[in-house]
């Protein structure tokens, strides 16, 4: 039998109560519905649907406060649904790391939710009509998107504008990047949400003709720029990828990493016997030293062709036995001869995973960095990030988890001519995280104009062209070998040009366009009565 509270002391929650949590339970849903646009699965009209909903519950809130909030929830549901694999690499080592689980999602959730509720709340205190609304509301969150991927290092990953990355309007990314494409879909949906909110007839119209506006004109742009052919390379060049699928809790095992070696050095002389010129190896394929041991090298050089080249990720140790010692991830490009040409040390290191920031304090604390190293990773020097070998087109190279900063793949004034990605996505799982750093790969073709050969530990290996299109690729958590030409360049793009200049050109007529609709609205609920 149910038993009703009753008495003085009881009371009934208010309609206003009711109402509040009813919104907060929304925007808990429609930060989950959003998410399930990210890869892998990519429902990417569940997006501009979430962005609509969210702007509704953002129109009906009465205080600042309340907007936050209505932001900060549909974040906080959002990060989870997109980053829960980010559990995976305390679970390499469960006995070290495993109690830092219940923690580290809900922290890392909430704290990158903070950018949305703030977004949320400048938004509500600066439109000042309900014309200037959908402007704002999308202007502030794609400014807060835009600011999570600088902020204490940033983490821009899982940005809404991903969603669209297998349909047309993601090549709007060459002429503004993806914070340009994450503004657009942003005011796509804050009009239509202002359709379900207008008044007017005449506000209904116009908010549905700009939303209807956005979608076809970037479907439009983005299908005309797929359409445009690609001449092929003039000097054929083949890449041999190689994927070893070693599970990280094996990786770098003493009794392993001998035979983990060998398999590379075979897959290595199996593509050079079908042609490769140019082989590259993932992330950290080895802990052998590839700089210090000639031994190796001559191996290597034994698998390669004469004027074959091998990128081969790897550790590399500067100054070692000194007080300056330091560890290095690297890309490190081995010839034909076994000689070492060049090596590039990644500049953008993964907090808490390659070092730990603080540490002195946090290490007091108990915590520790997942890659257990003395002192961690260090960042590579100021380098240059194109690399030029003889016998190949200059490169840049991305390792990892440099290839989520657009701003930070290469200088917009150099020339090159394709983009290596070096990766170990077995810390990122088996479901989620691969591919949405697949995804945000090919966005970096895209943005750049340039070819992407990128060769992951576990997989997902592939030969991306300047469009973004995966030519072809080996599946994930599979062992394999792919040899693909290299596609040419699609010439440089505005954003290759210019980089966020092209956003900030856009969003001024944006606001000048909203500024003559606010100035002529009368005419609007003239004629559309």
């Amino acid at each position: 039998m149910r038993i009703i509270p009753t008495g003085p002391h009881f009371r009934r929650p208010s309609k206003r109560v009711e109402t509040l949590r009813l919104r907060w339970v929304a925007a808990l849903l429609v930060g989950l519905l959003m998410a399930v646009s990210q890869p892998p699965l990519t429902l990417w009209w569940l997006l501009p649907v979430g962005i609509a909903a969210l702007y509704v519950l953002w129109r009906k809130a009465e205080t600042g406060r309340r907007a936050f909030w209505t932001g900060w929830i549909a974040g906080t549901a959002y990060f989870a649904g997109t980053l829960f694999w980010i559990v995976e690499p305390f679970l390499v080592e469960p006995e070290k790391f495993a109690w830092m689980i219940p923690v580290a999602l809900p922290a890392m959730a909430g704290g990158l939710a903070l950018f949305w509720g703030l977004a949320f709340v400048l938004a509500w205190r600066i439109a000042r009509n309900a014309w200037s609304q959908p402007l704002a509301f999308a202007a502030c969150w794609m400014l807060a998107e835009a600011l999570r991927g600088v902020v204490l290092t940033g983490f821009p990953w899982a940005q809404p504008g991903y969603s669209l990355v297998n349909i047309p309007p993601i090549q709007v990314a060459a002429f503004v990047g993806i914070n340009g494409v994450t503004f657009l879909v942003l005011l796509c949906g804050a009009c239509i949400g202002a359709v379900l909110t207008q008044g007017s007839k005449g506000g209904r119209a116009v908010y549905a003709a700009i939303a209807l506006g956005i979608g076809v004109g970037s479907w439009g742009l983005g299908a005309a720029r797929l359409a445009q052919p690609i001449p092929p390379r003039a000097q054929p060049l083949m890449v041999g990828l190689v994927q070893p699928n070693v599970p990280q809790a094996e990786k770098w095992h003493p009794d392993l990493r001998d035979a983990q070696l060998a398999d590379l050095l075979e897959k290595t002389r199996e593509l050079t016997e079908k042609g490769a010129d140019v082989i590259i190896w993932p992330e950290a394929a080895t802990p052998f030293p590839i700089a210090e041991m000639p031994d190796l090298r001559a191996a290597i050089a034994q698998r390669l062709s004469p004027n074959g080249v091998l990128l081969a990720g790897g550790l590399r140790v500067a100054g070692r036995g000194t007080d300056a010692q330091r560890f290095h991830n690297s890309l490190l490009a081995v010839g034909g001869d076994g000689t070492l040409l060049k090596s590039y040390d990644k500049q953008h290191l993964v907090p808490f995973g390659e070092y730990l920031p603080f540490d002195d304090i946090l290490t007091g604390m108990g915590l520790r960095a997942v890659i257990s190293l003395p002192g961690g990773f260090s960042a590579g020097a100021d380098q240059d990030r194109v690399l030029k070998i003889a016998g190949l087109p200059p490169f840049g190279v991305m390792i990892c988890y440099e290839a989520i900063f657009p701003h930070e793949v290469i200088d917009r004034n150099a020339g090159i001519d394709w983009l290596v990605h070096v990766t170990n996505d077995a810390w990122f799982g088996k479901v989620a995280g691969p591919q949405q750093h697949l995804a945000q790969t090919r966005v970096r073709a895209i943005e750049r104009g340039v070819p992407v050969a990128r060769a992951a530990n576990t997989g997902i290996s592939a030969m991306i062209d300047a469009r973004g299109r995966i030519l072809r690729a080996l599946p994930l958590n599979a062992p394999g070998t792919l040899l693909e030409p290299l596609p040419s360049q699609a010439g440089k793009t505005m954003y290759g040009k210019h980089e966020e200049a092209g956003l900030v050109l856009m969003f001024m007529i944006v606001s000048a366009f909203f500024t003559i609709i606010n100035r002529h609205s009368f005419c609007f609920f003239y004629y559309f009565k």
